[in-house]
C-alpha cells in the first residue's frame, strides 16, 4: 500500500471516536476495584447516537490524585471497538494525569463502598507461578446470590495481548447461585504492581468469552463454602496473602507491539528482507541515490491534519521514516523515501515487507523518464503474500527546491505517479525529487474521486 493511501487511511480513523458524542452522559454502569490507596473505577456512559464509552480511571486516595487509565468505545451490542490508553490508540500507554485534580472531588469518589482487596489464598503457587485468591473485603451476599472476586497473583510481571498491558495480578468478578450452583463471569482485570488496572473485560467483551472462565473444581469448592458461611466475610482457606513487591519481570515476557518512538531500526531487523530483495535495492540507490544527509524532521499538514515526520538513513543507504499520527505511529523502510520496503505500525505486532519488486526505475532521475514498479508485500511470519501494487511514474522539469521549504536548496524534478493497488482506489500523486538531498517530500494526492489535498512541509530540520 502507497504511504499517500496509508496516510489517508490513518487520517479517517481519528474521526471514528470523538468525546462530543458523550456531552450530557448517563452513567449505565460502574465498576471499581481497591488496591491498598488507590481506588480504579470504571465508568459507562451511553452514547447520544448509540454505543458507549467505559472510561477507567485511578484515585490515589491517600494523596488525592486523580490519573486517566484507559477509555473503551463499545458498539451497540456492547462489544470494544475501539481503545485509548491517552492518545495512543489500541497500545498500553502508562497512566496519565487525569482531567480533573478537584481534592474534594476526589474524596468524594474515594468514599465509595468499595473496600481495599483482603487476599485469602485458597491454592498455593502452580507451575505457572500464579498463587489463586479470593477476596474476602468484598464479599457481598443477597439471597442465593453470592457475589465473589477471585484473584491469581503471578510471581513476576508479564504483558497481556492484544495491548501489551502489563500486569502482575488478574482479577476476575463472578455471581455464583448458591442454590443452582450456577456461575456468571462479570468482568476481569488485569493489575499492574503498582495496583493500576490495565486491561479488563466487561459486558459483552467477558460474555463473548465466557468459556475462558469456567467453573473449575477449585473455584466450585470455595464457593459452595462461601455459601455455607452465615457471614462469607469469615471465610478461610490457606491464611491471608500479601503480594511480594518489586517483582522481577518473567522470563518469556515479550511485548508483542513495537515501540517505534525512537525510529529503532530493531523492529525491522527482526524480519529483514530477503538477500535477493535487498541486494536488488542497493543497486537502485547506488551510488546516484544515495542520501546525502543522517537524518531529517519536518511536520506535514494537509486538510486531514498534521503528521510528525522523521528520517533517518541506515547503514544500507535506506531510509526509515516514522510518522506520528497522535493516536499510532507508522515506520517505513524505503528507496529515497519513496520505493516501500517495509512498514509497521504501533499497533501490528510485526511488520510487512517487500516479497518482490520489479521496476525500470533507475536513478539519476531526469525529465521526460517514465518508470513502473510493480511491488508485492508479504506477511513475513505466515510468508504469505499480502498485497499488490503498480506504479507508473513520469518526471517533469521542476524549479528551485527553496520554493518547496526555505530549508531545501539546489533544484527539484516533479514526479507525478498513478498508483493502483488491490487493497485501495487509484491514487494520484505529486512529489519532488530534492537533488541535493536525494529524497522525494510529498507535493500533493488524490485519492479516487476525493479532491486533491496539497501538502505543506513545516518545521523542516536537517542534519548532514
Amino acid at each position: 500500500m502507497s504511504s499517500s493511501i496509508q496516510r489517508a487511511v490513518l487520517f479517517g480513523a481519528l474521526s471514528l471516536f470523538t468525546v462530543s458524542s458523550f456531552s450530557e452522559p448517563v452513567i449505565t454502569r460502574l465498576n471499581a476495584v481497591r488496591i491498598g490507596d488507590r481506588l480504579n473505577v470504571m465508568v459507562a456512559l451511553a452514547g447520544k447516537q448509540g454505543g458507549a464509552m467505559q472510561v477507567w480511571q485511578a484515585y490515589d486516595c491517600k494523596t488525592l490524585r486523580a490519573e486517566a487509565l484507559y477509555r473503551n468505545f463499545l458498539d451497540n451490542d456492547g462489544a470494544t471497538k475501539g481503545r485509548f490508553y491517552g492518545s495512543e490508540f489500541s497500545h498500553y500507554l502508562a497512566p496519565q494525569p487525569g482531567p480533573n485534580q478537584d481534592p474534594e472531588i476526589i474524596k468524594r469518589i474515594c468514599s465509595l463502598p468499595e473496600r481495599a482487596v483482603v487476599w485469602e489464598k485458597i491454592q498455593t503457587e502452580d507451575k505457572y507461578g500464579s498463587t489463586a485468591l479470593i477476596d474476602i473485603a468484598n464479599l457481598k451476599r443477597d439471597g442465593d446470590e453470592l457475589q465473589v472476586r477471585v484473584g491469581y497473583d503471578y510471581a513476576a510481571k508479564d504483558f497481556d495481548p492484544p495491548y501489551d498491558a502489563p500486569y502482575a495480578l488478574k482479577v476476575e468478578n463472578y455471581r455464583f447461585n448458591c442454590k443452582t450452583q450456577l456461575h456468571i463471569p462479570v468482568s476481569a482485570q488485569d493489575i499492574d504492581e503498582n495496583g493500576y488496572v490495565t486491561d479488563s473485560l466487561d459486558s459483552a467483551d467477558i460474555e463473548r468469552r465466557k468459556s475462558s472462565f469456567p467453573l473449575t473444581t477449585l473455584l466450585e469448592k470455595n464457593f459452595i463454602q462461601l455459601c455455607s458461611l452465615a457471614d462469607p466475610q469469615h471465610f478461610r482457606a490457606l491464611g491471608r496473602f500479601t503480594a511480594a513487591t518489586h517483582k522481577p519481570l518473567s522470563t518469556t515476557a515479550m511485548p508483542v507491539l513495537p515501540d517505534l518512538s525512537a525510529n529503532p531500526s530493531s523492529v525491522m531487523a527482526r524480519f529483514p528482507l530477503s538477500a535477493s530483495v535487498q541486494q536488488q535495492a542497493k543497486s537502485i540507490i547506488h551510488p546516484w541515490a544515495t542520501p546525502r544527509f543522517r537524518q531529517i524532521s519536518w511536520v506535514e499538514k494537509n486538510r486531514s491534519g498534521e503528521v510528525k515526520v522523521r528520517m533517518d538513513v541506515d547503514e544500507q543507504g535506506f531510509i526509515r521514516k516514522l510518522e506520528d499520527y497522535g493516536i499510532w505511529k507508522v515506520q517505513r523502510l524505503s528507496l529515497a523515501n519513496d520505493t516501500q520496503l517495509e512498514f509497521a505500525m504501533s499497533i501490528a505486532s510485526y511488520p510487512t515487507r517487500l516479497k518482490k519488486l520489479d521496476t525500470t526505475l533507475r536513478y539519476p532521475l531526469h525529465a521526460g523518464q517514465q518508470y513502473k514498479s510493480v511491488l508485492i508485500n508479504e506477511d513475513p511470519v505466515k510468508r504469505v503474500s499480502e498485497s499488490y501494487q503498480s506504479e507508473t511514474c513520469n518526471v517533469y522539469e521542476g524549479g528551485n527546491a527553496h520554493e518547496i521549504t526555505p530549508a531545501f536548496s539546489g533544484h527539484y524534478l516533479r514526479v507525478d505517479c498513478l498508483i493502483e493497488s488491490d487493497k485501495q482506489p487509484a491514487l494520484v500523486s505529486r512529489q519532488a525529487w530534492i537533488d541535493d538531498l536525494k529524497v522525494m517530500v510529498p507535493i500533493s494526492a488524490k485519492i479516487g474521486d476525493k479532491p486533491e489535498e496539497q501538502t505543506q512541509l513545516l518545521d523542516v530540520k536537517i542534519w548532514r
